[in-house]
This record gives structure tokens, C-alpha cells and sequence, in this order.
């Protein structure tokens, strides 16, 4: 595993060190995000409080992460799926071939009885 890095961020003026196997550019990167939507959402709604702003970008945060995991459950059934149809489609392609083979020697067999 990685080392642990220590990243100093800065969310919505609070700073915050946070211990994570994440690199750093990264681990930046969403405080910046999260921190611009906090600002773009107190000044949409100048009432909210840092604590409100928080809650509700924590909830549209987790909305959209049980959305993508629940995309991704579709997307790995979906793939299954795929998967099983290749198999069968292979089975059928290898008996056809198969029967291909047998009707092939077949009719060799009966050109050769018959003077062909």
C-alpha cells in the first residue's frame, strides 16, 4: 500500500489536515469542489447556515454517489449477462462448427463411394 499523506485543505474557510492514501493534487482537488459548492449554495440562499450548507451538500453528495452505485449494480448485471450470451453463442458456434465438420467429412465419404 502507499504511503499515508497528510493534506492540509481548506473547506469553506475552515483548514482541516486529513491522514489519507489518496495523493494529495487529488485529495485537493475535492475540497476545492466541495468548498465551492458550499459558497455557491450560501449565496443562492444567504440564510443558510455553514451547518445547513454542510447537511445539504453532504445529502446531494450521497445522492449522487448511491445513484452511480446503483449504475454501477446495473451496469455489472448488464455485463453478466453479455457474458453468458458470448459463452452460449460460443457452445453454439463450436457445435455448428462441429456439425460443419461431421457434414463435411460426410460428403467427402459419399463423392469418394459414388466416383465424385
Amino acid at each position: 500500500m502507499d504511503n499515508l499523506n497528510k493534506v492540509k485543505i481548506e473547506v469553506a474557510g475552515a483548514s482541516y489536515t486529513i491522514a489519507t492514501y489518496e495523493q494529495e493534487g487529488y485529495v485537493r482537488d475535492l475540497a476545492k469542489e466541495m468548498s465551492d459548492d458550499i459558497d455557491s449554495l450560501m449565496v443562492r440562499n444567504p440564510s443558510l447556515s455553514m451547518n445547513d450548507a454542510l447537511v445539504l451538500c453532504s445529502i446531494a453528495y450521497l445522492s449522487e454517489y448511491k445513484k452511480a452505485e446503483a449504475n454501477c449494480d446495473h451496469i455489472r448485471s448488464q455485463l453478466k449477462e453479455y457474458l453468458g450470451d458470448t459463452a452460449r453463442a460460443r457452445m453454439e458456434a463450436d457445435d455448428a462448427n462441429r456439425r460443419a465438420d461431421k457434414l463435411a467429412r460426410e460428403l467427402e465419404e459419399l463423392r469418394k463411394r459414388n466416383g465424385f
